[in-house]
């Protein structure tokens, strides 16, 4: 019995992988040759990701229950083969079907429903229960709305009428979520993955250490810049962690700094990467589709607040190194040495970045920079092509397995958003959330960024922001909020999520790795992080801060922004020469939240209140005689 179930596991992991491989190579043959139209392409992706899951995340188990779970498995994977196939081997007469008028066949309406069954399904495995629950609300609300007050009264649709809505048209699971999915985020999780098995999680730590590890809290710093590198490509805010975690977060304590903020540093560095271009998590490319604004556009802007959002995390690091009297490493890399030795490493990124900013599509910049990454290790790594095959044919098992997360959170985001669009609940949601505001758009903000982290909690980043995008986001562009500046508030709301308790998926991943205490850790990942949720109101107020205004403007409120970061950084360690008390602190919060607050006067007020305080605290420390750390630069044990 041992043998044939140990048989049966092997067995299923190598036709998993081989699943796995094969949906990597039909993409990058789309990508090469041209994709398919989206009646075939979406479900062949949708199918692929389904299978995937069904036997990656499951329960195993021996005897009679082992028996039943396999039988589930194989019923949910045939209803998931099934409606998707269906779609697909019927894509031409289905095209010529009149929605809404030509009654559903039985055939359509049963792989219809076994299709929306199984995604649920498959979101309860890899995302959990949240997204679980808010599709099935959406399904009971197109259902039912006519029996709820009128302020969410619609006239109610028939199950019949859901279904086709979901499945035969391009308003349910086929809709803006799943087609980017399909299309462009997969090549760049793909490409992430490359860049994980060539080892440049490794290459980037030591590129960083070799920039920061000689200054004071060298080792946190160094945990910064290398997730915030890796974390722009990889998207995966987890996955990062446990990528660079594992060497930095280590390195981190063994320089003198607590588990929990070591591991506290690492969640809201790897977090950080949803915000930073050029990947953005992939909520960008969604966002691209949204507001109809090229991507290259959307990454350009989204460059200064990611750049103070880890301005303000290096900040604390270094406060809170300066604070505990912690010394500068003696750094025993050297940038030269790093770039010599893997240096074609940052090629392939040169090269998507260049593609994109000659105007191509993000498919082609993946699909190149792919390319220039298996080629430079082919020039560079001559005497390791066995080990290239290996790392090319890993990346393409691994890539399917993060992607399944975000096809099936997108998949139940389009669910949503269809519901959204049949029933008018965009509009109702929009009404309610103005009305309650008042006319004030401080609290509008207040309100949409509450909404939106408690919808968020526990969900990828591109499902929170679909579903945020859909139902907030309008709000705010009716205000008079730019669309660009209110669809990258709705997505940082998004993007807190990982770092949030109390479902902190990266905050977890890391107290795990450091060893600490998970609730304590993703309240120090959340104090760390806060300036994920003071950024976009600065952008908000100053919109020149996503480029929106001339150069002049944009100049004065990045650096008054990158100003009150720093303040908000010190008020929040406590340390700014001095240690300082509460009153001080008190003082320097008050400062900070009135760089960010629109007006001129309110502005210059708080810039005021900073400088009288940072005065007073220099000239405190310099009385007191701290100057550089008190114990001599030891050399790490790295």
């Amino acid at each position: 019995m041992t043998l044939s179930h140990d048989t049966f596991r092997t067995g299923l992991k190598h036709t998993v992988t081989a699943l796995a491989v094969a949906m990597s190579f039909y993409h990058i043959m789309t990508a090469f040759f041209g994709t398919p139209i989206s009646e075939v392409h979406l479900p062949v992706h949708l199918g692929f990701a389904l299978v995937i899951i069904f036997w990656t995340y499951r329960k195993p188990a021996a005897g009679s229950l082992g028996a039943l779970l396999i039988l589930r498995d194989l019923g949910l994977t045939a209803m998931a083969v099934g409606g998707c196939a269906f779609l697909a081997l019927n894509s031409a007469e289905l095209q010529q079907r009149m929605l809404y008028f030509d009654p559903l066949t039985t055939p359509q309406l049963l792989f219809g429903a076994m299709l929306v069954f199984t995604v649920l399904e498959a979101a309860r495995r890899v995302v959990g229960w949240p997204l679980v629950i808010l599709g099935a609300t959406a399904i009971a609300y197109a259902l039912w709305g006519n029996y709820l007050p009128s302020v969410l009264w619609h006239r109610g649709y028939s199950f019949e009428s859901i279904i086709e809505s979901t499945y035969l048209t391009q308003d349910g699971l086929w809709t803006t979520p799943l087609r980017v999915t399909a299309t462009y985020v997969f090549l760049f999780v793909l490409f992430g993955a490359f860049l994980v098995s060539s080892g440049a999680g490794t290459f980037f730590t030591d590129l960083a250490r070799s920039l920061t590890g000689r200054f004071t809290g060298g080792a946190a710093k160094t945990a910064v810049v290398s997730s915030a590198l890796m974390g722009s490509l990889s998207g995966s805010s987890a996955g990062n962690v446990v990528v660079t975690g594992s060497f930095t977060i280590p390195t981190m304590k063994r320089a003198g700094f607590p588990p929990r903020f070591a591991a506290g540093v690492e969640a809201v560095s790897s977090s950080g990467g949803q915000f930073m271009p050029p990947v953005m998590g992939s909520a960008a490319f969604i966002m691209a589709e949204f507001i109809g604004m090229p991507y290259i556009e959307i990454a350009q802007a989204a460059i200064i607040p990611a750049l103070l959002y880890f301005i303000s995390v290096i900040a604390m690091v270094h406060f809170e190194a300066r604070r505990l009297e912690l010394s500068p490493e003696v750094a025993d890399v050297r940038a030269f040495e790093v770039l010599k030795q893997r240096g074609y490493l940052l090629l392939p990124v040169i090269v998507m970045l260049g593609v994109l900013s000659s105007g191509y599509t993000p498919t082609l910049a993946a699909l190149y920079a792919l390319g220039s990454l298996v080629l430079a290790q082919v020039v560079f790594e001559r005497e390791s092509r066995t080990l290239l095959v290996e790392n090319c044919l890993k990346a393409m098992n691994d890539a399917p397995r993060i992607i399944g997360q975000i096809t099936i959170a997108s998949a139940v985001g389009g669910i949503i958003v269809g519901v959204v669009t049949q029933t008018g609940l965009g509009l109702r949601m929009s009404s309610i959330v103005l009305s309650i505001s008042q006319g004030s758009l401080p609290l509008l903000l207040v309100l949409t960024m509450l909404c939106g982290v408690i919808l968020g909690m526990g969900m990828p980043t591109p499902a929170a922001y679909i579903i945020l995008a859909v139902l907030l986001a309008p709000g705010l562009v009716e205000f008079g909020v730019p669309i660009l500046a209110a669809h990258l508030f709705v997505m940082y709301c998004a993007g807190v999520s990982a770092i949030t308790p109390p479902v902190a998926l990266a905050s977890y991943a890391a107290a795990a790795i450091a060893d600490s205490d998970p609730w304590r850790t993703s309240l120090t990942a959340l104090k760390l992080g806060l300036a994920s949720f003071i950024v976009p109101y600065m952008f908000v107020f100053a919109p020149s801060i996503l480029g929106l205004g001339s150069g002049l403007q944009m100049t004065i409120n990045s650096l008054a922004a990158g100003v009150g970061v720093i303040a908000l950084a010190a008020s929040l360690i406590g340390w700014l020469w001095i240690r300082m008390n509460l009153y001080l602190r008190g003082l320097l919060f008050a400062a900070a939240l009135m760089l960010i607050m629109p007006g001129m006067l309110v502005d210059l007020a708080g810039g005021v209140l900073i400088v009288v305080i940072a005065t007073y605290c220099f000239v405190a420390g310099r009385q007191q005689g701290r100057r550089e750390p008190i114990r001599p630069p030891v050399k790490q044990d790295l």
